[in-house]
């Protein structure tokens, strides 16, 4: 299995005491590639988009590289914003990194390729985030958090925001016939989910990976 992918599933968790970011312990690929067996080749980048990742897709393919199956899994850094911008101008239109026609004109374009070479794609839905702590950690990098609040409206915006690149990626699956691991379902479907995630509110923490790599084995296993 080869998986292309950003910080999630690289297993990126944020080290609190050394207030840096770190790979977890255990990732969550880690766990599921022992539990089933698999070889994986991980090409997962912290801070990818879908964009740096269909190019890095083909350039891999180009060079022989080939699976039984392929993880794509992009989105949270797509839909995110450039805050620095917005709390200077919180009165312009802003755009994220990867508008949503854009997004899923290139997933779709990864999506075709691997089936062509015989690949079978597995799309992964955003596991959701904790809004509240995800704009306290964007205020705390000396931004004017009124301005963003100002351009933002309320704090959840950016919840919901994520969520609809997460159900895109539910939508393109169906429409392509992709399988489907559904991530954001499997945290969603459990009480409080926040105790899973890092204080910046948008990675799974050491304990969320593991969550994760149980819901990867449901799924593949």
């Amino acid at each position: 299995m080869i998986i292309w992918g950003d910080s999630v599933t690289k297993g990126v968790i944020y080290d609190e005491t050394r207030r840096r970011y770190t790979l977890a312990p255990q990732t969550a690929v880690s766990i599921a590639a022992a539990a089933l067996e698999l070889d994986v080749i991980n090409r997962s980048r912290m801070g990818a988009t879908v964009q740096e990742g269909e190019s890095m897709m083909y350039r891999d393919l180009e060079r022989g590289l080939t699976a039984d199956m392929a993880i794509i899994e992009y989105g949270g850094n797509d839909c995110d914003f450039n805050w620095q911008a917005i709390s200077e101008a919180p009165e312009r239109e802003h755009l994220p990194k990867t508008p949503a026609p854009l997004f899923e004109e290139k997933l779709r374009s990864m999506i075709g390729a691997l089936s062509s070479r015989g690949i079978k794609p597995i799309l992964v839905t955003l596991p959701p985030i904790v809004a509240e702590r995800y704009f306290s950690f964007i205020a705390q990098r000396g931004l004017d958090s009124n301005n963003i609040l100002r351009w933002l409206g309320d704090k959840n915006h950016i919840y919901r925001y994520h969520e609809r690149y997460s159900s895109l990626i539910t939508r393109i699956a169906h429409d392509c016939g992709c399988h489907l691991l559904d991530l954001r379902a499997d945290f969603l479907a459990l009480w409080n989910s926040a105790h899973l995630f890092c204080p910046d509110g948008i990675h799974p923490n050491a304990e969320g990976q593991c969550f994760m790599g149980e819901s990867i084995i449901r799924a593949i296993g």
